[in-house]
Order: structure tokens, then sequence, then C-alpha cells
């Protein structure tokens, strides 16, 4: 795990694919992101980008995700893991990790993804 890496919280999606391959370009090769940044596929695009021109292989970098709030049971770790590795298109994840202890209500990703804090399902 190298000792500097690169956080991808408030990084907009709109400029996290540009934002990520500048960072791995200048040499950056860990990666702390997260579900609930909301940017993992642009996030994916600048990996990707970076590993297509050669500039490294996904074996030099070290990804980070988070497990969100909401997904807490053990049923709905595998599906927040999975989805996390296509948006981010890579086939591992580094360090998969809880964001916060803190269990909140399941929503169901086809309904809101990303939850958020609350869920109001009135909406």
């Amino acid at each position: 795990m190298p000792l500097v890496g690169f956080g991808l919280w408030k990084v907009y999606a709109n400029e996290a694919a540009d934002c990520v391959y500048n960072a791995i370009k200048a040499g950056y090769r860990m990666l702390d992101g997260a579900h609930c940044y909301e940017n993992e596929k642009a996030v994916g695009e600048g990996i990707t980008r970076a590993l297509q021109e050669g500039i490294c292989e996904r074996k030099d970098l070290f990804i980070v995700s988070k497990l969100w709030n909401t997904y807490h049971r053990p049923e709905h770790v595998r599906p927040a893991v999975l989805r996390t590795l296509k948006d981010n298109n890579v086939e591992y994840l580094d360090l998969y990790i809880v964001h916060f202890p803190i269990a909140l209500k399941y929503v169901d990703p086809e309904d809101r993804y990303h939850p958020g804090w609350l869920y109001d399902d009135k909406k």
C-alpha cells in the first residue's frame, strides 16, 4: 500500500475521469474512493484510460473503496462490491472497508443509487 494516496471525495463526477487520469500520470498509485462519492464510473474511466495508455499496470495501483451504510447486511455486501467493481471498471479492489459503522435501512439500488443518509420511499 502506497504511503501517499489520492482521495476522491468531493471530486465531481464530470471532472473525475480527467482528475484520476492526471493523478496516475503524476505518479499517484493509491486511489481512495467510495460509492457515496457518486463518481465511481468516472473514476473507472480515468483508471481505464491510464492503463490503456500504459502509464502503469493494474497491479501497480492500490484501489480503495467503501461499503455504504445501507448495505451492511450480509446479503447486500456482495452486490454492493460487484457494483463498485463494475463502476470502477476493475476486476478487484485492494481494500474494501465499511465506510461508517452505522447501519441504515436498506434501499434497493434500482430505487436510488446512492441512497444518502435519509431515504423517503414516498418520493
